[in-house]
């Protein structure tokens, strides 16, 4: 069993970056049966990355996703707002 005291920063930091990225499939109406298997494609190529592209694919996507509004497409919202009457 994985000990959890023991991850290391980097895959930390990497689990809402994994997130947001799943918080944009959402935007673009992506059936949420495939959240998951987006989840860990995602987390796969971060963590398969040779370590000095993976910090450049993170640097990319902190960037990134915080320019675009990370909390934006992390938060949960009630409904969406195209869908409003």
């Amino acid at each position: 069993m994985i000990n959890l005291i023991n991850l290391s920063d980097e895959v930390v930091m990497l689990a809402p970056i994994v997130a947001a990225y799943v918080g944009i499939a959402k935007e673009f109406r992506i059936p949420s049966q495939y959240y998951h298997l987006i989840s860990l494609i995602i987390a796969a190529a971060f963590v398969l990355l040779p370590q000095p592209i993976q910090q450049t694919v993170t640097t990319i996507s902190i960037i990134g996703l915080t320019a675009s509004g990370l909390y934006h497409f992390t938060k949960k919202r009630d409904e969406h707002p195209s869908s409003k009457t």
